[in-house]
């Protein structure tokens, strides 16, 4: 028990490390051997914490969002220029790592001090952070690198598809028509990332904005596969939505 507490502790360290080690070689081979590395050590160490057997749903699902979030939070750190502010995003993205292991942790050890639904807001909250960077990254790469708006497009419905099918999993949807609604969010994300490609603002105030759509339409379809969904819920996710959106397009450098 003593050991596996260390280790919620020794993994964010490691892959703290791991992600300073990659700016001190930076080649291609070297990020991509370092980045596998600290995949499979993440692997490992949630492993290690889940009871249930290598490959299973729950092994695969609890790993999904870490793994995800390691690769999206990679690339995104590429993108600061300052090293200060590099510096600091790799702290606080091995704390955020911390803190899903340590719910891991709580889930099977120690039952007693669980907090009720924690494991899947927690869960929820990395969900969203992963598709924030994830879309920030795939902005960069249609600019940057030239790539063609199909191929990023199909790279974000991947990503989304795969935290939406965690999100259906870690809150117990079963529904059949969840794969409906799932094919919903993937039409409506697209089309507003295609539109917001064409508009003259950066990739981070339309990552943002994409992130706050991406909460609306995932909220209301979790309260209405959960039997929630009414005109309260409705209201508040659409005041919420609405108010942080409102504040970016306020606040924000249009160019």
């Amino acid at each position: 028990m003593f050991i596996k507490k260390i280790s919620v502790y020794f993994c964010p360290l490691i892959l703290f490390l791991g992600l300073e080690l990659m700016f001190y070689r930076i080649n291609l081979t070297s990020i991509i051997i370092i980045l596998l590395t600290l995949i499979v050590i993440t692997l490992i160490f949630i492993k290690f914490l889940v009871k249930s057997r290598f490959l299973s749903r729950e092994y695969l699902y609890l790993t999904l969002s870490p793994v995800l979030f390691l690769i999206s939070s990679a690339g995104f750190l590429f993108l600061l220029s300052s090293d200060n502010l590099r510096h600091l995003s790799m702290l606080v993205f091995a704390f955020i790592l911390g803190m899903y292991l340590e719910n891991i942790f709580l889930f099977f050890y120690q039952p007693i001090h669980y907090q009720q639904g924690s494991l899947e807001n927690f869960s929820s909250f990395l969900s969203l952070l992963v598709f924030f960077l994830a879309v920030i990254d795939l902005n960069s790469l249609n600019i940057f690198l030239n790539l063609p708006i199909w191929s990023v497009s199909l790279l974000l419905i991947f990503f989304i598809t795969l935290l939406l099918q965690q999100a259906y999993w870690i809150n117990k949807i079963q529904y059949k028509s969840k794969i409906i609604y799932l094919f919903i969010i993937n039409i409506i994300m697209l089309e507003l990332f295609w539109g917001i490609s064409f508009l003259p603002t950066n990739f981070y105030i339309s990552s943002i904005v994409l992130t706050i759509a991406f909460y609306f339409c995932w909220g209301l379809v979790k309260a209405k596969l959960e039997g929630s969904l009414g005109k309260k819920i409705f209201l508040q996710y659409l005041a919420i939505s609405s108010a942080l959106l409102l504040l970016i397009i306020i606040s924000s450098n249009w160019i």
